[in-house]
């Protein structure tokens, strides 16, 4: 049976309509301000930018200098958004049906196999892209879901909640690619538009003020396309597990 995703959206944008000072709240803490602190404190790369762009070497040297530099930074930030992500599908797809702190207790005694879960998968993702793209693509259409089986049943072990998002996923990868890129190409072409503006107005000299609004802006989008892509997979997960 073919999912019907315009009304999954309407459910999301519904839930935000009912719950969106619960939402907004979460997603400030957990999306917006690490986003903030990356923009803010990350570090530039020490490595010289190579004069010849096709230097694969020394450009390897820099992505690899800067992930070094800010590696703490940058893995709060991870942290940060999979504890976010995890309370708002704890909240909405729990049976027990947790408050706030509920969801935090929740999310904490499950962080350890959640965050296997996520490296796991995204080793998986890495490995497709590598493979010519499509197959990461793929992975990326399947394992959408496991995070919401894990949240909203509880009893499954990883493994269990592979086999489930599979179950659930199978036959509607095309479309829920589709969805996926709506929404994170969408909030990567403002970010990109934002980030020109900067580019622009920093032009003559950095501008403390103009960098410090820029960043505002890109984390309040990063955190939109965070909740939004939380929200649908949510409601996704309710049609698709309701079907059986």
């Amino acid at each position: 049976m073919r999912l019907n995703v315009a009304a999954a959206c309407h459910d999301a944008v519904q839930i935000w309509k009912w719950d969106r000072d619960v939402i907004a709240a979460v997603g400030g803490v957990f999306f917006f301000l690490p986003n903030l602190a990356l923009a803010l404190f990350m570090r530039e790369s020490s490595v010289t930018v190579p004069v010849e762009p096709k230097d694969d070497q020394a450009l390897m040297a820099l992505m690899q200098s800067f992930l070094v530099e800010n590696a703490p930074l940058l893995a709060f930030q991870m942290v940060a958004e999979l504890v976010g992500v995890a309370v708002l599908l704890a909240l909405l797809l729990d049976p027990a049906r947790p408050t706030v702190g509920d969801a935090l207790r929740i999310v904490a005694r499950r962080l350890p196999v959640l965050i296997a879960a996520t490296m796991l998968l995204n080793i998986a993702l890495v490995c497709g892209v590598a493979l010519f793209i499509v197959p990461g693509l793929y992975v990326i259409g399947r394992a959408a879901m496991v995070m919401p089986v894990l949240l909203a049943e509880p009893e499954r072990r990883f493994g269990d909640a592979v086999g489930r998002a599979l179950d659930l996923t199978r036959g509607r990868v095309l479309q829920l690619l589709s969805l996926w890129a709506l929404i994170h190409l969408g909030a990567y072409f403002i970010q990109s538009a934002l980030q020109s503006i900067a580019r622009a107005a920093s032009a003559g000299g950095t501008n403390p003020f103009t960098a410090g609004i820029i960043a505002i802006a890109i984390s309040a989008m990063s955190m939109a396309a965070a909740i939004a892509y939380t929200l649908v997979r949510a409601t996704i997960y309710r049609r698709l597990a309701s079907k059986g």
